[in-house]
């Protein structure tokens, strides 16, 4: 059976956008993302974090510092009652013309076949109407897109 997801970005929507985010004690979660995650995955959606982290191909940090970063956050996500179901991430510099970055659809497509998502039901979380508000208008599925300004923020677990 298939299930709807929330797709959602990371840096600048559940935490704060560094940028390039990958050094652990600069983790910083915006309290409203948690409390939109809840709320959906408390109506059966899946959480799929979608990222772009041209970072690991510029050099700025590893794919493995990523994979710590993201291990923290998870953990702060499911201190909070958030659970992430899976990752999917694009390595790679807007120059590099790749379709996996955001906006461009890939990393939603290989996550609704891994996964069994359907997509129609599915939305997408951001910070960026010209990221994703474009991909979700794209796929055809509804965004929410948060306004950054004065949110108050948890720091750490």
């Amino acid at each position: 059976m298939l299930k709807p997801a929330i797709f959602t970005d990371r840096d600048g929507t559940l935490n704060r956008d560094c940028p390039y985010c990958h050094n652990v004690e600069d983790l910083v979660i915006y309290p409203d993302a948690v409390d939109v995650l809840r709320e959906y995955q408390g109506k059966g959606f899946l959480v799929v974090m979608i990222t772009n982290q041209s970072g690991i191909n510029r050099g700025y940090f590893t794919e493995r510092e990523f994979t710590e970063f993201n291990h923290a956050l998870k953990l702060s996500l499911e201190d909070r009652g958030v659970r992430i179901d899976a990752i999917y991430f694009c390595p790679h510099r807007p120059d590099e013309n790749c379709d996996c970055r955001k906006p461009k659809t890939a990393l939603i497509e290989r996550a609704v076949n891994d996964l069994n998502i359907d997509l129609e039901r599915s939305v997408i979380l951001g910070d960026r109407d010209d990221i994703e508000g474009e991909l979700a208008r794209k796929l055809g599925i509804k965004p929410i897109i948060l306004k950054r300004g004065e949110v108050p923020e948890f720091h750490g677990r």
